[in-house]
């Protein structure tokens, strides 16, 4: 199905300075790394998530309060299984996916296929710090274990605000490291000896150590929350799942009339 933003969206619009980038690693080696282990992407995180992945990807599109016919954007769509849970959810809307490695839109593509969905699903080759959307596109935006490997959090936030109606909602789903005293513990060892074991079995090692190195790295909620604030974000609010292996951020762009930036909140 024809959709004239696609093509803009396709081409490759470069990467800023990678020199003080956010992510443990470049822009190119990331997508190296997912188009190597795109066809183990699933089985692997259905294993080592324990099947709570899909849990955490229905909640996820719960918050973002489908309405039907609308549009929405998943940024990072991966193999699309964010983009096939907003179908499943709402019907009558439809998803643009982007994401830069052609390994996994290749995997997100045939799944879309195979469930009847391409006539409501998009996978394109994309870069979330600079996408080829019109401004106030979308009716609402999710992206799913992604902010954590872009090279610029604030970039990829503020570009992800443009392309989103007034009004619209962008939830984004984490992977994050635990903080208790009993999970954390628990975590690092899983990290360190379960995850290595099922990873050498089934895909890269290499990959899922950048994943327990990156979840370590990534900023605290209240960094996310502040990021969200300086790009324009209101009702911000975070939400723990699962021991705080995944946290939930919400944030809204602000109506014209709404000048007020609420405060932030851990309920979701």
């Amino acid at each position: 199905m024809d959709d004239p933003t696609l093509g803009k969206v396709m081409a490759d619009p470069g990467q800023p300075n990678d020199k003080n980038r956010d992510s443990l690693i470049s822009a190119e080696d990331n997508r190296a790394m997912f188009d190597r282990i795109a066809r183990w992407y699933d089985k692997t995180n259905r294993l080592l998530s324990l099947g709570f992945d899909r849990r955490w990807r229905e909640r996820a599109v719960t918050r973002l309060a489908l309405m039907l016919g609308s549009t929405y954007l998943d940024a990072g769509c991966g193999t699309g299984d964010m983009a096939l849970e907003i179908l499943r959810q709402a019907p009558g809307s439809r998803v643009i996916g982007i994401d830069p490695s052609e390994g996994m839109l290749e995997v997100g593509k045939a799944k879309v296929k195979a469930a009847g969905l391409a006539h409501a699903i998009w996978l394109v080759k994309g870069d979330v710090l600079n996408m080829g959307f019109e401004d106030d596109y979308f009716d609402g935006a999710i992206t799913a274990f992604c902010i954590r490997n872009v090279t610029h959090r604030k970039l990829a936030l503020a570009e992800i605000y443009r392309v989103i109606r007034p009004g619209g909602l962008v939830i984004i789903l984490e992977l994050t490291e635990p903080t208790g005293p009993i999970m954390k513990p628990l975590f690092r060892i899983y990290g360190s000896v379960v995850m290595p074991l099922i990873t050498l079995i089934l895909s890269s090692v290499s990959a899922y150590r950048y994943l327990t190195d990156s979840m370590a790295d990534f900023p605290t909620p209240g960094e996310i929350l502040a990021l969200m604030r300086e790009t324009g974000f209101t009702n911000r609010k975070f939400g723990h799942m699962t021991g705080g292996i995944v946290t939930l951020f919400e944030g809204q762009v602000p109506l014209p009339s709404d000048a007020l930036q609420h405060p932030e909140s851990r309920h979701m």
